[in-house]
């Protein structure tokens, strides 16, 4: 019993402490540019096509993180990974994915091809333009959680 005590207090110490030290995302919703890790983006469009979200479905997403994990949600299935930054490219991958069956994400196979392997990206103010490893253009924008 002691010891699960000191083990719980432990965990909640380490939850306090790392809690604490989110710094959260740079930029605010009301201006300058977005920053690629820490941020929540949000799919619009791949190769001009809107990507629209069912009403009360979660919507396709990507989230670059400081510690070089990525994650996020193609439409139906979760999907997480490792990333890096080299020169003007970034290195995605492999990624890997839950296996559930969906009809209405028909882009997810698209995204997901493209995120995994290098990949051009580009920031201007709050939107996010990935040049995929498949070719397609996809098109993100920069959501702050409140």
């Amino acid at each position: 019993m002691k010891f699960t005590l000191v083990l719980l207090g432990v965990a909640a110490t380490v939850l306090i402490l790392v809690g604490c030290s989110y710094k959260g995302p740079k930029t605010s919703p009301e201006g300058g540019t977005a920053t690629l890790a820490n941020t929540y983006w949000k799919l619009l469009s791949i190769d001009g096509e809107e990507v629209v979200t069912a009403e009360g479905a979660r919507e396709a997403h990507l989230i670059l993180r400081p510690d070089f994990r990525v994650s996020g949600f193609g439409g139906c299935n979760t999907f997480s990974g490792t990333w890096l930054e080299e020169e003007d490219q970034l290195s995605i991958g492999p990624l890997m994915s839950t296996l559930m069956a969906c009809d209405e994400a028909a882009y997810e196979r698209e995204l997901l091809a493209n995120l995994n392997g290098r990949i051009f990206a580009d920031i201007e103010g709050q939107t996010l333009t990935i040049l995929g490893s498949s070719g397609s253009e996809m098109i993100f924008q920069a959501v702050y959680l409140q």
